[in-house]
């Protein structure tokens, strides 16, 4: 099907010399005829011609053994697996780390960097703005990728193979878009709840499904109304959640995270590989990027690794060995589909996650029903508000009184209505009382500046190794005009938003899984690189062949 090709801002005004850069690598001698991308040939080429990114959000590498993920267990052995791979950043969110595994750029250079967005600049707005990230539209997060000048992956691979569409699908609209960018053919996702596909005789409308949405969605995915990519999002198919701590605090609402019993209108995970099938039974693509949201569902309403059988409620299809279970199978879907089209020879494979986790053994936010984004967020945006927060935000709000906007999970991050450098530090001074805190910041330019610690006592040894070789590295990447004013990081196993989280700095948080499987990469390679997200497209490009050409912050490293 012919479809207009998209391309972002920059890559709109560089194209020519993008194509001009991985020309001569395109058509040297006999590597043009093995790029054609017909499937079925069989034979690989020196470099892969495609790319399946696969993000398992918050894949904590620890859950592929303790849940048996044995398709993610084979891709590893298929290829590169890095073990001492961490993510390198905060804050380490959905919203963040899709955009720095798919740019090379780091939060204080991509235009955002946190599940709060002070718009400095006024690009969106007025001068000053405020903004949920995770509630911000496909435009809005264009017109700062776009601010920012650089290319993303999308752009990279329309320069190197013109013609083929690369797409973006995934149930969270905020991964998606920031996935793809602004480059991406098609960004797939779930839309509001809009349509009513019950069936039901005699019953008033009830606009309680959910159907796809997103930029370029093609009418084979979206047509009919209330065909295969519908699926039930009644609030009230809870799966026992909206009854059971500490799942309340961030119940399910439908079956846009959780596969659902329709076999019909199967939603989550299984929702996103389908959609994918269909752009590779219709395109001719160079790049699918996929990211899944069960895991981290399962994550933050049960904890993680703690949550086992006998379970105390909930149904067990929605606890974390299921939803580990079902993203399990698709990896093993995507990988099996690849093979049967002829292109696994062809392509690289990513597997990667946006962030880890920890199980909030101390924990401070409010044990209630729907108390997720009240224990998260603090403040208020066009069209939200978040003021009634867990009692040590509180005091931190009272006792500055100067707090404009906070965002707390495994970490605190506090923008201030007074910036100066004084009120800055007054407001660390106030941190460093809160429960759980063992270090804080205060933005000073292009950096953070510590201001206190807790003496040696108070830490483990393992959060002081951490903290002493990555602790400054990590927080210093967020430091940009519209990043937060203040952070407080956290003791190992502390979280003041649900039952596991992330969002800081510890470990257990930043430490990911890093997989490349393809033509040319070692099987069962396990090289001892501390690879981090931001470094991910810069070696996807050296692995296609395709030079940079705009500066990142990621490393191009070579694949064994």
């Amino acid at each position: 099907m012919s479809r207009r090709i998209r391309y972002s801002t920059f890559a709109a005004a560089t194209i020519g010399v993008l194509a001009a850069a991985v020309l001569p690598v395109v058509g040297a001698g006999s590597a043009d005829a093995s790029r054609s991308g017909h499937p079925g040939h069989g034979h690989g080429p020196d470099r892969p011609t495609r790319v399946v990114q696969i993000v398992l959000d918050q894949l904590r590498p620890e859950f592929i053994d303790a849940f048996d993920m044995k398709n993610v267990k084979r891709l590893m052995r298929s290829g590169a697996s890095y073990p001492d791979a961490y993510l390198g950043h905060m804050g380490s969110e959905t919203v963040v780390s899709h955009n720095v595994m798919t740019s090379g750029m780091l939060p204080q250079h991509m235009g955002w960097s946190d599940e709060w967005f002070r718009d400095t600049q006024g690009l969106l707005g007025p001068v000053g703005g405020r903004y949920v990230t995770g509630s911000m539209s496909a435009t809005q997060f264009d017109t700062l990728i776009n601010a920012g000048g650089y290319p993303k992956l999308a752009d990279y691979l329309h320069a190197a193979y013109p013609g083929k569409v690369v797409a973006a699908i995934g149930e969270k609209n905020y991964a998606v878009n920031t996935m793809g960018g602004p480059g991406a053919d098609m960004r797939i996702t779930f839309g509001s709840r809009n349509a009513d596909c019950d069936d039901v005789p005699n019953e008033p409308t009830d606009l309680t499904w959910r159907g796809p949405a997103g930029v370029g969605v093609p009418s084979y995915i979206s047509s009919p109304v209330c065909g295969r990519f519908y699926v039930d999002a009644d609030r009230n198919l809870d799966y026992g959640t909206r009854t059971t701590s500490p799942a309340w605090m961030y119940p399910l609402e439908g079956n846009r995270d959780v596969p659902g019993t329709d076999p019909a209108h199967q939603g989550g995970d299984v929702w996103v590989t389908d959609a994918a099938f269909q752009v590779m039974d219709h395109e001719d693509w160079s790049g699918l990027l996929l990211t899944y949201g069960g895991i981290d569902k399962a994550g933050h309403m049960w904890g993680g690794l703690n949550d086992r059988p006998p379970y105390a409620g909930g149904d067990p299809g929605v606890h974390m060995a299921a939803m580990a279970r079902t993203a399990d199978e698709q990896v093993g879907r995507v990988v099996q589909r690849l093979k049967d089209d002829g292109l696994l020879d062809d392509t690289l494979i990513v597997l990667t996650t946006d962030h880890a986790q920890l199980t909030s053994k101390h924990f401070y936010g409010v044990d209630g029903l729907g108390r997720g984004n009240l224990n998260w967020y603090y403040g208020s945006d066009a069209d939200e508000t978040y003021l009634t927060p867990q009692p040590e935000i509180q005091r931190l709000v009272d006792e500055t009184g100067n707090v404009e906007m906070s965002m707390q999970d495994s970490a605190i991050r506090t923008w201030l209505v007074d910036r100066s450098w004084s009120a800055k530090q007054d407001a660390a001074a106030v941190m460093s009382t809160l429960a759980g805190v063992r270090a804080t910041y205060v933005l000073a330019g292009d950096h953070y500046r510590l201001v206190s610690h807790a003496p040696r006592s108070r830490w483990t040894s393992s959060e002081w190794r951490w903290w002493r070789q990555h602790g400054q590295e990590i927080v210093d990447t967020a430091a940009a005009d519209y990043g937060a004013d203040v952070i407080g990081l956290l003791r190992d196993n502390t979280s003041y938003g649900v039952a596991g989280d992330h969002g800081g700095a510890q470990e257990s948080v930043q430490r990911i899984p890093i997989v490349f499987s393809g033509p040319g990469v070692k099987a069962g390679a396990r090289p001892r690189d501390a690879m981090r997200s931001v470094d991910i497209m810069p070696t996807v490009l050296r692995a296609l062949g395709i030079p940079e050409t705009h500066w990142t912050d990621g490393r191009a490293y070579r694949l064994p």
